[in-house]
């Protein structure tokens, strides 16, 4: 090869080099660009977290919080104290540790989460541990004791154990919704400290213990930054804040919170949602607005203390697995482009690349309808998008006595999804979970407006009632079993049949329908006590 021709190559490889450097620099976000994992609402295989991972790597992600304890167990076998409570599926050591080093290699730096204070019923509801109990009775949210010597030494064994599986270099502890002091050792404390300072005390001992562990503790931020001010002032500086708010939409407060916290001097994380309990099986457009505000604020806060931003996703058990993509890759661009984003416009790229088919008006106008009519749940803000399934005696009656019939966006949905179907060349499975999703809602807003109509009509006679619940109770049951079979699909656990999260709560609402058509004598006597 001639001088002038090697150095052509040269000028090249370098230039080739250079570009491929310069575009991955600018696709990677300063600091944290994180999604968070809840395994222990619902365990999820291996195989679909090695998947999570690809999809994170592709969107210029760098980081996931894996939770792995919550009330509801923990989503790993500690060998350590194997007499806490372990959720169905939960993993070996050897099988997470194979889940990080996926994510290791893969570029993405994998947290553990281990809940210490509130979030604590994988302790307390053991017989072991059962004195640790710090929570008031008969309240969704529980604590251990803070101040109780037993607590610290087991949060040790745990914080260990963990440490030696996840090389981050941080340890997420959790700490929110913290509901104690009901257990006599904390009301004997109480007598001489104040709760924040109890509260800050203990936060700082699992730090040390954080610290020996040779990590860096970060903690959620809903006491100290919005419940409890006083904590903030007595945390160690060197503890990481998450600022989660799946809510607030104005810039102004969000920048001024983090302001005032970095300010103090602490490192701090912004955290809007993807998926929490203002949602069900699917995430509306309305939540975007909460995601591009904190992305905004994070993404152009220059502060060397801001770390970044994560995307929350709450309890998997209430959607598809399948059926979730797309709001994950709209939250990506969102925080790819610092906020300010239209979420529609990530939808064309998403329908090409995940389904192999060619976007056009048919396809703008399924999404567009999904994210604009999805209806709201439980902690929704939006009266006029909330609803579930009827599955119990005062829902029925809250429909009748509302005498409104909803509105129903997805009327037309499912019948050109099926329509769709025939050109999809990729990711299948995807695409019927996504129909079927589709599916399922609109079947409640008709099962919910089916509601109303019969009692409007004035069949109470014996005859149509059990006409009526017969038809109910078999299309509950048709539709149970069609979601049953796809939410199984890449997870290690089953929802209970008296889960309230799990889709909605259909399995309530299926064995309630079914419980009338048994008897249809209580359903009419339901009618006649409205009609009164």
């Amino acid at each position: 090869m001639k001088a002038s021709q090697k150095l052509s190559a040269v000028l090249f490889l370098f230039f080739f080099i250079g570009f491929s450097a310069e575009s991955a620099d600018s696709y990677q976000q300063k600091g944290f660009r994180g999604f968070m994992i809840d395994a222990p609402r619902a365990v999820e295989t291996v195989e679909y977290y090695f998947r999570l991972i690809d999809f994170c790597q592709e969107k210029g992600f760098n980081s996931i919080i894996f939770r792995l304890t919550d009330d509801q167990g923990s989503a790993y076998l500690f060998s350590s104290h194997p007499e806490l409570i372990m959720c169905e599926g939960a993993f070996s050591a050897k099988e997470l540790k194979t889940i990080v080093d996926y994510a290791q290699n893969h570029g993405i730096e994998m947290i553990p989460e281990v809940e210490s204070f509130g979030h604590s019923r994988y302790i307390t509801q053991t017989k072991r541990y059962k004195f640790l109990n710090d929570g008031a009775a008969g309240e969704d949210f529980n604590a251990l004791c803070p101040v109780n010597d037993s607590t610290i030494k087991l949060m040790k064994d745990l914080y260990n154990e963990v440490s030696s599986i996840f090389p981050s270099h941080y340890f997420h502890i959790g700490c929110d919704e913290v509901n104690w002091g009901a257990g006599e050792l904390s009301k004997k404390a109480l007598e001489t400290k104040s709760k924040p300072q109890i509260w800050a005390e203990y936060v700082n001992k699992l730090n040390g213990l954080v610290k020996a562990a040779g990590k860096k503790t970060i903690i959620w931020g809903d006491v100290p930054l919005y419940n409890e001010s006083e904590v903030l002032d007595l945390l160690d500086k060197e503890i990481v804040i998450m600022d989660w708010n799946y809510w607030e939409t104005n810039k102004e407060k969000i920048q001024s919170l983090a302001q005032k916290v970095l300010s103090k001097g602490f490192k701090l994380i912004g955290c809007p949602a993807v998926s929490w309990c203002g949602w069900g099986p699917r995430v509306g457009g309305k939540q975007f607005q909460n995601i591009n505000s904190y992305a905004e604020v994070y993404g152009n806060l220059n502060d060397s203390n801001n770390l970044g931003i994560f995307l929350s996703n709450w309890v998997p058990k209430r959607y598809l697995q399948g059926s979730q993509w797309d709001t994950y890759a709209i939250a990506a661009e969102i925080l790819r482009k610092k906020g300010n984003y239209n979420y529609m416009d990530a939808i064309p790229e998403f329908v090409r690349n995940h389904f192999g088919v060619k976007y056009d008006a048919i396809w703008e106008k399924i999404f567009s309808a999904i994210y604009l009519e999805t209806p709201q749940w439980n902690c929704g803000q939006e009266e006029n998008l909330k609803f579930s399934c009827w599955c119990s005696e005062k829902e029925i009656k809250d429909i009748i006595s509302g005498n409104r019939i909803l509105p129903d966006g997805f009327s037309e949905l499912p019948g050109i999804l099926t329509s769709c179907k025939k050109e999809v060349k990729k990711n299948m499975h995807d695409f019927d979970d996504l129909l079927l999703t589709v599916e399922f809602i609109e079947y409640n807003y008709n099962r919910r407006n089916d509601l109303l109509n019969f009692f409007l009509s004035k069949k109470t006679d014996i005859k149509s009632v059990e006409t009526y619940l017969k038809k109910v109770a078999g299309e509950d049951q048709s539709m149970l079993s069609k979601i049953n079979t796809a939410w199984a699909v890449g997870r290690r656990t089953r929802p209970s049949a008296t889960d309230k999260e799990f889709m909605w709560s259909f399995n309530l609402a299926a064995a309630y329908s079914k419980h009338l058509s048994e008897n249809p004598d209580e359903f009419m006597k339901l009618l006649s006590g409205v009609n009164k």
